[in-house]
């Protein structure tokens, strides 16, 4: 359901983007209670139910012109979501831009948010979800670059990325279930796979690991044979000396962290 609970949330977002507060509020459990930061000047304290999150957006509404939330990543954590944003809005009397970059944590219980809690930094929401980051900003640099090169069409910079030894099992298009050794067969399937789909493209959703294991979450959308295709699916891989030495796909992030040799 970990999934589900990211679409609600992203849902949830969209709706203010539109102005749409009951859209927002139709996410909402009747004893929703939200928790603000008290980053953002004039919003503090908690907010319950239908008619606390529609003072908590009027406030905005007040305040700014064409206010908007803009989402940076959206981590899934049972039944907890994690959102790394940006809030920003036009000042009504000054006109000025102003931004402020606000993390959340969202439980969503049956379909519904429960709750919520605003964090001054993307540190203090995963810590009090339990996840663990990449212990050092370079080992998600690689997960970043890697990403990189996939959406580039780079295959050398890919490869510069996985060591020479490397091994990994596929679940895309034709390239499911087949095992990949060596840069040999990381060219093999970025030909299979780029070969078989149009326009194809990976985002990263989250990252969250230890040591030199980890486990990267992503969505990949692409047309094959004239039909749009999206897949979301976790990534279990494992680090040497900087490089990806091994890395499997698995359509739960459970199964993509106990292959990682990670705590769930």
């Amino acid at each position: 359901m970990s999934q589900e609970n990211v679409e609600i949330v992203r849902r949830g977002y969209e709706a203010f983007n539109r102005g749409d507060i009951d859209g927002v509020i139709e996410l909402l459990a009747p004893d929703f209670e939200y928790v603000a930061s008290g980053l953002v000047p004039g919003v503090g304290g908690v907010y319950r139910g239908a008619e606390g999150l529609r003072a908590f957006a009027e406030t905005f509404w007040a305040e700014f012109d064409d206010p908007r939330i803009e989402i940076h990543e959206l981590i899934d954590s049972g039944d907890q979501v994690v959102a790394s944003t940006t809030m920003r809005g036009h000042g009504r009397q000054s006109g000025a831009e102003t931004s402020w970059s606000v993390c959340q944590v969202w439980t969503v219980c049956d379909g519904t948010a429960v709750g919520g809690q605003g964090f001054p930094s993307r540190d203090d929401a995963l810590e009090a979800v339990g996840v663990s980051e990449w212990e050092n900003a370079e080992q998600r640099g690689l997960a970043e670059a890697a990403f990189g090169a996939l959406n580039s069409g780079d295959l050398e910079a890919f490869l510069a990325l996985t060591a020479e030894d490397v091994e990994f099992t596929s679940m895309v298009a034709e390239a499911e279930g087949t095992t990949f050794r060596g840069h040999d067969g990381v060219r093999t399937w970025w030909e299979t796979v780029r070969g078989a789909f149009e326009d194809v493209r990976w985002v990263l959703l989250g990252i969250r690991g230890s040591g030199d294991r980890g486990v990267l979450h992503f969505r990949m959308t692409g047309t094959l044979g004239g039909v749009p295709v999206e897949q979301t699916m976790w990534q279990a891989s494992v680090l040497r000396e900087g490089k990806v030495i091994w890395w499997a796909f698995f359509r739960s992030e459970r199964e993509a962290v106990e292959a990682a040799g990670l705590s769930g």
